[in-house]
C-alpha cells in the first residue's frame, strides 16, 4: 500500500480550465461535466505544496471487505495518513499516465464538494483508456455514494510523516 506510484514537481496550469483547454488540444477526451466544473473551479496554486507524491490504493487494502460509502473511504485514508488530492492536479493527471491500460478506469480522491457542477452536483474525477483513446470523466461524489473492495483510489502521501 505504501508505493509511489506518480510523483508531480510541478503544475504549468494555474487553474482548472487552462488544464482542460490544454487536454483537448492534445485530443484527450474531456467530459462535459468536467470542462462545465472546469470553468467554474477556483484554483489556489500557491496552496498546492510540491512535490506531491500520488499512490493508488484499493478499497480492500483499507479492510474493507463488502460495499461501503465514499464517507467512509475518505475517513479510513485519513486514519492510514493519506491526503486528498488537489482537483487541478488530480486532472492534470491525465497528461502523466499515457501507459494506463486499455479497460481502466481510475478515481482520484478529491475532496467533498472541491468539483460542483453547474447543477450543484458533486464529483470526483477519473482516468480511462479504451477504443484507442484517452479519457478524463467524472463520478458522482457524495459522501453515500458507494463504493465496493476491488475499487481503487488515487491518493496523494502525506509528505509530513
Amino acid at each position: 500500500m505504501e508505493n509511489s506510484w506518480k510523483i508531480i514537481k510541478e503544475c504549468k496550469f494555474s487553474n482548472m480550465n487552462e488544464c482542460v483547454e490544454s487536454l483537448l488540444k492534445k485530443n484527450y477526451k474531456v467530459s462535459h461535466w468536467i470542462k462545465d466544473i472546469a470553468k467554474r473551479t477556483k484554483t489556489d496554486l500557491e496552496s498546492i505544496k510540491f512535490p506531491i507524491i500520488l499512490t493508488r490504493i484499493k478499497v480492500s487494502e483499507l479492510g474493507i471487505k463488502s460495499a461501503t460509502t465514499l464517507k467512509t473511504i475518505y475517513n479510513l485514508l485519513e486514519k492510514e495518513n493519506f491526503k486528498l488530492i488537489n482537483p487541478l492536479i488530480a486532472i492534470n493527471l491525465r497528461f502523466y499516465y499515457d501507459e494506463q491500460p486499455k479497460g481502466e478506469w481510475l478515481r482520484f480522491a478529491v475532496p467533498f464538494n472541491s468539483m460542483i457542477d453547474s447543477d450543484g452536483v458533486p464529483h470526483l474525477p477519473k482516468l480511462g483508456h479504451g477504443l484507442g483513446m484517452y479519457f478524463l470523466e467524472t463520478y458522482w461524489s457524495y459522501p453515500d455514494a458507494i463504493f465496493y473492495p476491488h475499487g481503487e483510489f488515487v491518493v496523494q502521501k502525506n509528505s509530513d510523516i
